[in-house]
């Protein structure tokens, strides 16, 4: 549960509330954020990290900072509390107040060299945005550092601030490994996207130098870069460009590569000054390959931030990027999976998935509404949590929940919870991370002031995890389970009959047997390394098949490979040999249940694929 303001009751219960619901392989712990900008020594003392910082201390109205690392960390430890450390130094750690005083962003952001520029060149300050939903009242998100290379002062600070406090956590998890969760990085890591279609980011002159060297494979793209320069060697394009060929796709005349431009139109909306028939610019060329260098320098940044904190001395399967990943209707194209997708019609802030999984770590999604309830097709043909899932074994729900951010008053249902539960965990995340632990309790829906977006306890997603936590128990991370819904939900989870009838009841599936037979077929674009998975495990109420053949194919149009065929309800799977490289992905199996002669209806509690023993973390 993600949660703040420990020193002042953030975390009470937390210890306490799940204790019976806790198993070998299911625990709950508390997530909280360590500010490692803005809980500094201050102006005298150059804004070094201070761990034991004062949450007294006060910007107007509001605390600088609710929480200090030191007293999370003896929070933990005397209530044998798991805890993860979100390190955040992006732009929700300044959201609350200004405080240059003490806050480094803040400081770093008095120059606006060291800021994001819009299309116009213009730098905000930081309250022009009004009323933004957040965890605090109207956030200050209109002014945001910049993420280019040459940003020295900026880099150098938050390489500094951020190692030290990774430094004490990593300690923490030596001495405390059972209540080390992870460390989250810098939470919404994009090219500013809160002025939804007004303003356009970023321009500032040292980006553009950037996205230069970057084109033509120089400066810190260069074969050999500059000694003591940045290296970017690793990042050149396969292709750099000549001149002529930009000009080429820019419809431009430049002379040097100094006069060299990006586009400076939004994406969705209609410009006055476009010519009849002109192509919408997310076509164009010449953006697709401005919003892919967008794309390309958040995924530096979370390279460059998971590096750090790994040198350190944090381990990589711990550390999480923490990527906004939302999609806010249902008729717009959702965001990027890759760094070199093509552009919608859309600012993308330079969001990608693949941008998202840090070169020393593991993606952290932050899911709202139908993202995190994996109801969202990507551009691979595959749902959300597919394809992450294919792309990264060990990512993590790192903020989350059911609340559609664009209809933010609408309470989600049970149906939603059980959806994320169930498919964060068949899909292979290693936690759910919800908002808010001291947010907005469901005892007062309905009333003034209630926001569901911050909303746990007493809530439908509460009873949700409960229930979650039943079923799940010790059953290991890497299985694979549909359990039928719950006590207080019917649900097929995905699964049809081909042979047979198959009906959802409230955590089980009545089947009516066709002579005895029936043959089901479960949910497609599933993620199944066969290199991991070597049993199957079925549990009836009653009668059990006295054979049971399994069949599994790698997509949807592929053959049915035979993977076993044997009595019982405990099988082992039989992969063909090539499926265990460790790259083969099964997307759907299909069951065979014979039953003893006589039998016309059975009642299916559980299907579960059961994961090999694995020595990795």
């Amino acid at each position: 549960m993600m949660t703040s303001g420990i020193g002042l009751g953030g975390a009470d219960q937390a210890d306490t509330a799940y204790r019976d619901y806790v198993s070998r392989t299911l625990r709950v712990g508390i997530a909280v954020p360590i500010l490692y900008m803005r809980t500094t020594f201050g102006r005298d003392g150059d804004w070094r990290f201070d761990p034991d910082f004062d949450v007294a201390r006060k910007c107007g109205n509001r605390p600088v900072a609710e929480d200090n690392l030191r007293d999370v960390i003896r929070y933990a430890v005397a209530h044998a509390l798991p805890v993860q450390f979100i390190l955040n130094g992006g732009i929700w750690g300044d959201a609350s107040c200004e405080s240059p005083q003490w806050d480094l962003t803040d400081h770093l952001e008095e120059d606006r060299a060291n800021c994001q520029w819009s299309q116009r060149d213009e730098v905000f300050p930081d309250d022009y945005l009004k009323g933004l939903a957040g965890s605090t009242d109207s956030p200050l998100l209109a002014r945001s550092l910049t993420y280019h290379v040459y940003a020295r002062d900026v880099r150098r600070y938050k390489r500094r601030n951020l190692q030290a406090a990774a430094k004490i956590v990593a300690a923490f998890a030596r001495e405390h490994p059972d209540l080390f969760v992870g460390a989250v990085l810098d939470a919404d890591t994009y090219m500013n996207p809160f002025f939804q279609g007004k303003a356009l980011f970023d321009y500032n002159p040292g980006m553009l130098r950037q996205f230069r060297e970057w084109l033509s494979g120089s400066g810190a793209y260069a074969l050999a870069p500059k000694p003591g320069g940045p290296n970017l060697s690793s990042h050149r394009r396969r292709h750099p460009l000549t001149l002529a060929e930009v000009n080429s796709l820019a419809h431009a005349r430049w002379k040097t590569w100094r006069e060299v431009e990006p586009p400076r139109r939004l994406p969705g909306l209609v410009d006055p000054l476009a010519t009849p028939g002109e192509q919408p610019i997310w076509k164009d060329p010449w953006w697709n390959l401005w919003d892919e260098f967008r794309k390309h320098v958040v995924d530096l940044q979370y390279d460059d931030l998971s590096t750090w904190a790994h040198e350190a001395g944090l381990p990589r399967h711990r550390i999480f990027s923490a990527q906004g990943l939302v999609h806010d209707g249902p008729a717009r194209p959702p965001f990027a999976v890759f760094v070199n997708s093509a552009s919608h019609g859309y600012d993308s802030g330079g969001v990608s998935v693949e941008g998202a999984i840090p070169a020393n770590g593991h993606l952290g999604a932050i899911v709202y509404g139908r993202t995190a309830r994996n109801d969202l097709e990507m551009e691979t043909g595959h749902s959300l949590f597919a394809t992450i899932g294919r792309m990264d074994d060990g990512w993590a729900i790192v903020e989350y929940n059911n609340t559609d951010l664009t209809a933010p008053t609408v309470p989600p249902d049970y149906s939603m919870a059980y959806h994320t539960f169930r498919d964060a965990f068949n899909y292979g995340a290693r936690e759910v991370s919800a908002m808010a632990w001291n947010g907005s309790n469901g005892i007062y829906l309905g009333q003034p002031g209630y926001a569901p977006h911050t909303s746990w306890r007493n809530t439908a997603a509460e009873d949700a995890m409960r229930d979650f936590m039943v079923s799940h128990a010790n059953v290991p991370r890497g299985a694979r389970l549909w359990t039928f819904g719950t006590p207080r939900r019917a649900d097929l989870d995905g699964f049809r009959a081909e042979r047979g009838k198959i009906a959802a009841g409230e955590g089980h599936a009545t089947l009516r047997l066709d002579d005895g037979m029936a043959t089901l077929v479960s949910p497609p674009d599933q993620v199944i390394r066969p290199r991991e998975i070597d049993r199957l495990v079925l549990r009836f109420n009653g009668v059990a098949p006295a054979n049971v053949q399994v069949f599994a194919r790698r997509d949807a149009v592929s053959e049915w490979t035979p993977v076993a065929d044997a009595g019982g309800v405990d099988v082992a799977l039989r992969w063909p040999d090539a499926w265990r490289d460790g790259r083969t992905v099964v997307e759907q199996f299909r069951l065979t249940l014979a039953f003893p002669p006589g039998t016309r209806e059975a009642t299916l509690a559980r299907v579960l694929l059961y994961p090999a023993v694995r020595a990795s973390p």
